[in-house]
This record gives C-alpha cells, structure tokens and sequence, in this order.
C-alpha cells in the first residue's frame, strides 16, 4: 500500500499559509481585510491613509478550565474587608512591575488628595465580569467607538482575568471597571453593610430614597481603580496612537480624570476622533451624526459649568455631525409647520433633537468665547453678544415649548410627555425631553453665574461715574431677563429629574447641573427669606433627585440639608406629587436603557 508521504509537509504548509488577523481598522468595521506578513498597511488602510495596527489577542486553551464561563448571576460577597481595605493592609497579590504611586482627585473635595497605590487590586474573575455588565447601564456603553463586542471577546478569552489581555485594551476595561464601580452593588465596591440585591431592587431604588450613604461608601474603592487605570493609560501610547480603542479610553479617562484644567484625555480624545472621523464615509457619518451630537453635547456642559474653554471647535460639529442645521429661528418656523400637519406628533422630539443639540454646543462655545471666558472677563461685557446670547436661549424655551406642547409648566407635573405612548416610545419621548432640558439649563445657570459675578465687582468698584452707572443699569436688565428665564427653567429641571429615563443619565451625565440649581434655588432662597409654593415643589423635586444621585458620588456637604429645610417650612401647603409607576425603575433593563434610541429612531 503507497502511503502519502507528501502529509507531514503540505500540513506545515498549510499552518505556515495560514491568514494573519485582521487589523482593528478592519475588524471594527466589520469588513475583510487582507493582511500582510511583511507588517505593510492592508490595502484598505493604504487607500485611506490611515495607520494600520493589529491588537493581538490571546488564543488557545485557558489555564484554568473552571473559570471558562462566569457565572452570569455573580455571587455575592461576604462581609468583610473591602478591596479598599484590602490594599491598605497589603492583602492583594503585588507585582513588581505595578509598584507604583498614583494620584487621583477627590471629587468631594475642592483639594486634590495623594493615594499610594501600591500593587494591582485583586480583581477577580466573578467582579470583572459583574462590573462589565454594570457598564451596559450606563450612556457611555452607547458611544460610537465603544468596542463593547472586542473587549468581551478578549476578556472571555482569557477567563475575564483581566491582567492577560493586550496592554491598550487592558487600559480601556479598566477605565469600564472604574465608572461601573459607581453603580456596582457589590459588597467589593460598597464595602461592609446592607447592599442593593440587584439594580432592580425595588425596595432600594424608590422615588424619595436617600442613597447618599451608597456614594460615601463606595469613594475609596473607586478612587483605587480611577487611579489603577490612570496608572495603566500612563505606560501606554493611548495619548498619542490615534485609534478608537484608544479614543474611548480617553474618553472615559477624562470622567475619571477630570479635576486638571489641562484636561490632557479631552484634548487627546477630540484628537483621536478628527483623526479617524476624517477617513468616514459619508454614510457613516449620517448614520451616527445625532449620537455624535449628543456625546459632544455632554462635552460641551461639563466645560461650560466649570467655565472652561470648549474643546469642541465648528468644524468639529460640521466634520463629526455633518452638515449645519437651520437657524434656531427657521428651525422654530419648520418645528411650528410640522406641529400643524403631522397627525403622530410624537416623532417631531425625535426628529428635533440633534439640530437642538447642535445649537447647544454652538451657544456653548459662544458663551465661553465671548462672555465667560478669561479673555472676555478682562474687558466690559459685549452687549451685542449678551443679547444675542439671551435672545438665543429665549428660541431654544420656545422650541422646546412647541415640541412638548407645554405653555406654561406645572411644578407638580409629572413628566414632559404622556405616559399613553408604548413604552419604547415613552422612554424615548423622556430622553428627549430630559436632555433638551437639562443642557438649556446648563446654559441658562452659566450666563446667570456671569452675571452675578460681574455685578458683584462692578458693585466693588463703584466709582459712581455716569459710565459706571450706565453699566450696572445695563447689567441690572440682563440679570432681570435671566432671571426671568431662569425662574421657568428651574420648573423644567424639576419636570425632567422627574420623568427621568435612567438614574444614571442624571448622576454620570448631568450631575454638575443638578447640584448648580440647587445652589441657585437655595441663594434666591437665601435672598428672599423662604420659597414660594412653585418654587419649593421644584426644590422638593431636585433635593430627591441629589439624594438618588449620591447613590454613585458623595453630594456636597450640607447641601441637601439646606434645601430640606426650605421645603419644611412649605411643607403644609406642597401640592402632592404625581407619580406615574413606569418612572419607578431608575435602573431600567439593559436593552430597555439605550437611551440613543432616540436617536435612531429618528432616521
């Protein structure tokens, strides 16, 4: 019998032909790619000039067999020392290499503190793979560059131990373990007590809970691993590489990161994306323009309340997003003209929201570069850009008027929008509704700061001059206008917090926006003496929704207390809230919480 003596080497043969992995480019795409062996860009990333780079990931068969599959339901842990704890005693697994000192911000404390960080926490499988499900919750999970599908497959590879998977991945599942830890109802994250039982936990998550003791609990905890990941981004090129991984990883490092005015993560993260955006087809960019718009809306508000400069330019609005919507004025006209012929009126929210969105950050930038800003603070305030600031928000109330058929809010209303559409409808009709709310409001407190910021040196100052007295005249109407607009805008807050889509779209999103009203509440409060029955409901509203939020961060010190003790000396005469039950699950199921489907919906 003649035997094939041809097998052995047309096997090694055929392993030695075998195709190389695809390059991220490629495989975050979806599409085939044809990779080289002499480390030659792909063809694809040849013709559109992009750096071509391929992440290895780890193959073969785990070393532990037992920890191939993570239980999806994850075990709870016994009372004991928390990891917290358990790095101050020295009861983690130390290697050489991580033996470093990090130093991270107390976002409780107006000063930074320093950590020594010595060791990596020992996170187990079983945690990795509870917080990874915790960050489904959260906004950031629906960002565009979010490679959610990559990071779990690499980690399933390698049994969710995380500190085996490539160096640039490894960065960005930190950065997700860290912002999932202000949400984890693990007795690893909370520490030692009484835990939630889940995210659904009705006897927990309730409308007028006090979760503040949660966020106090949890800081130490999720410090270590805001600076564990802080720690990791800085032994890697994610600063510098312009790749989707690393621009997500930037993008949650700023979060994590975000007391240094020279936010080096946001300027590296915008980086990223104009170089990447800039080999996008046309299609894709239409496809994403309006989640697009809404992540630079949040990059936009946080800038705006800490008065610092918007990283986010014109062209990045026109390269990311597309093309310029109409003027808020044609826009108001087209919204007026829809409002009268469409009989299912509950898609023109849906279909308003990214050109409303665009105009938020265009006005953002404007107020920093022409009022707020450190450049306009040394001169006298430009009346024309003033007025033309105030007439601008004055079209996005009326807008937001329009679409929600609102001529005058009630305090003691429950939501936006009628709980009669389906509840996917409903969900998105909220998310609407609280995110064009939430950062007019952002825009409305910080020319009202302004305002009272300039009126407290001109009244330093005085030198009773007739252009001195001109100035404090002129300055005294805008304040007036702004409070005027001001008073309407803290009822809409109230109306959104409580018709809120998720408690996390609050406490990671706009937190900074609650806590600024609730300061402004409490000086108009301060300044008249007590609340009028209107303005205590809506004072009654945020004081709740600050006590919900302190679930995932530590609250002010003595802020809520303030505002309780308004509210009871109005308490007698508070109008009952409604309360609607589809609003009771703070925490709502993973694919019940894509908030962007407000967005899609749209197309």
């Amino acid at each position: 019998m003649s035997v094939n003596r041809n097998f052995a080497p047309h096997s090694q043969e055929t392993i030695q032909r075998k195709k190389p992995p695809a390059c991220d480019s490629c495989k975050a795409r979806r599409v085939l790619c044809h990779p080289t062996r002499d480390r030659t860009p792909c063809p694809r990333c040849l013709e559109k000039g992009i750096r071509c780079t391929t992440t290895p990931v780890a193959r073969g068969r785990p070393p532990k067999s037992n920890l191939g599959v993570v239980p999806p339901r994850v075990p709870r842990v016994r009372s004991g020392p928390t990891m917290a704890s358990a790095i101050s005693l020295g009861e983690v697994k130390a290697r050489p290499s991580d033996s470093v000192s990090a130093s991270v911000s107390d976002s409780a404390s107006t000063s930074s503190s320093s950590l020594d960080f010595s060791g990596h926490p020992e996170l187990t499988p079983e945690l990795v793979y509870h917080l990874f499900e915790c960050f489904t919750h959260l906004s950031h999970h629906h960002h565009p560059m979010f490679c959610g599908d990559v990071l779990r497959k690499s980690l399933a590879s390698v049994s969710w131990n995380i500190h085996r998977i490539p160096p640039q991945l490894r960065v960005l599942a930190h950065c997700v373990l860290a912002l999932s830890a202000s949400i984890s109802f693990n007795n690893a994250i909370i520490g030692p007590g009484s835990t939630p039982a889940s995210l659904v936990d009705r006897s927990v998550f309730t409308r007028g809970a006090d979760l503040r003791d949660y966020g106090v609990r949890r800081t130490p905890t999720y410090r270590l691993l805001c600076a564990e990941a802080l720690r990791l981004a800085s032994k890697t090129d994610i600063l510098l590489e312009p790749t989707e991984v690393n621009a997500i990883s930037c993008f949650l490092l700023q979060l994590l990161d975000n007391e240094k005015p020279s936010r080096p993560y946001s300027v590296a993260y915008l980086s990223h994306v104009r170089s990447l955006c800039g080999s996008w087809d046309e299609d894709t960019v239409s496809q994403n323009a309006t989640i697009w718009t809404g992540f630079l809306v949040m990059e936009v508000v946080h800038s705006i309340l800490r008065r610092q400069p918007i990283l986010v330019s014109y062209y990045d609005q026109l390269l990311i997003t597309g093309r310029e919507p109409l003027s808020l004025h044609h826009l108001f006209l087209s919204l007026q003209t829809a409002v009268q012929g469409l009989k299912d009126r509950g898609i023109i929210p849906l279909t308003a929201t990214r050109p409303y969105l665009f105009h938020i950050t265009r006005l953002a930038r404007e107020l920093y570069e022409n009022i707020t800003g450190d450049f306009p603070r040394r001169n006298p305030l430009d009346e024309g850009s003033v007025t033309e600031f105030i007439s601008s928000l004055k079209y996005l109330r009326s807008i937001h008027s329009l679409i929600f058929q609102e001529d005058k809010p009630d305090p003691a209303g429950a939501s936006f929008v009628s709980s009669t559409h389906k509840p996917a409808r409903n969900l998105s009709l909220r998310s609407c509704a609280y995110i064009m709310t939430l950062s007019h409001a952002a825009l409305v407190i910080a020319l009202h700061r302004e305002l009272v910021h300039r009126a407290s040196i001109l009244s330093t100052h005085a030198s009773g001059t007739p252009s001195n007295n001109w100035a404090a005249e002129r300055l005294n109407q805008w304040g007036h206008q702004v409070r005027e607009i001001a008073d309407i805008t803290v009822l809409d807050v109230a109306r959104a917090l409580r018709s809120m889509p998720s408690l996390p779209q609050v406490a990671h999103g706009h937190r900074g926006v609650v806590v600024a009203w609730a300061e402004f509440c409490l000086d108009e409060a301060d300044a008249a003496g007590s609340l009028s029955p209107e303005r205590a409901t809506a004072v009654e509203t945020i004081s709740e929704a600050l006590k919900l939020i302190g679930y995932s961060w530590p609250i002010p010190t003595g802020l809520v207390e303030r505002l309780d003790a308004y509210i009871d000396m109005r308490r007698p005469s508070l109008p009952a809230l409604l309360e609607d039950p589809i609003f009771f699950d703070l925490f709502p199921a993973a694919l019940d919480n894509d908030w962007v489907m407000m967005f899609t919906a749209a197309r």
